[in-house]
């Protein structure tokens, strides 16, 4: 089983865009919509009613945060020890509610550059996903780890969180497919990922767009989405 999942709704029109195409043509199954984005409110339209489920895209690294909490701008700093984890767990419970109050289920939880699996942030990760009664958490358990760098480390914290989530009875992918070429998948990452996938549920975190926002694949992960090859890939791949 796979979950095909657009990372990143609400950062800019450009994903908005995608979002309304891969959604009417069946081509995703979920968005992670950042409820610090400055296009949040058009993303919310985008995936109301389309059947898309949605997942907190929990934000402690970009801003601007919906609190005013001076937080860390890296990952590094969070891992050195810098911020407070109790600032930070109120800001994501806002970015939450901020999400509820535009009408949304928020049925998943996961976070922007996969920072909710540093060992100081998975607590109050997991104790809000609790708190609010998700029950779908992201793991980065990752199939593509060595092709790029902080791989390795990821796919271990990834291990680490499903144990811990699963033990609170919560639900995670199997696999994560799409860090190896983040914001560039295309066709030819896709078939040569293909054997080395896991049974059990994939997601795939895609990151389309009509602009190039933080990666000129972008457009071309919309074009490989829309493309009527990806539609048999799904189904060869996953359904027979």
């Amino acid at each position: 089983m796979i979950h095909v999942n657009v990372d990143d709704a609400g950062l800019s029109p450009g994903v908005t865009s995608a979002i309304e195409r891969c959604a009417a043509a069946g081509r995703m199954h979920g968005a992670s919509i950042l409820a610090t984005g400055s296009h949040v409110e058009e993303a919310a339209r985008a995936v109301a009613g389309s059947g898309v489920s949605v997942a907190a895209h929990l934000d402690c690294l970009q801003g601007p945060f919906l609190t005013g909490a001076d937080l860390p701008g890296s990952a590094l700093a969070w891992a050195a020890g810098a911020g407070d984890v109790e600032l930070l767990r109120r800001e994501w419970g806002a970015q939450i509610e901020r999400l509820l109050g535009l009408g949304l289920e928020v049925s998943r939880l996961d976070s922007h550059r996969h920072a909710h699996h540093l060992p100081r942030l998975r607590g109050p990760f997991l104790s809000l996903a609790m708190e609010y009664r998700i029950e779908r958490v992201r793991c980065a358990i990752l199939p593509d780890w060595w092709m790029r760098p902080g791989g390795i480390l990821l796919n271990s914290l990834g291990k680490r969180l499903a144990r811990a989530a699963r033990s609170l009875g919560m639900t995670t992918p199997d696999s994560l497919l799409g860090f190896g070429r983040s914001g560039r998948v295309d066709r030819a990452y896709l078939q040569g990922m293909t054997p080395r996938l896991r049974h059990g549920t994939v997601e795939l975190a895609m990151h389309p767009s009509a602009s190039a926002d933080w990666s000129p694949g972008q457009p071309g992960e919309l074009d490989l989405m829309m493309s009527s090859w990806f539609g048999e890939w799904l189904e060869e791949t996953f359904v027979h």
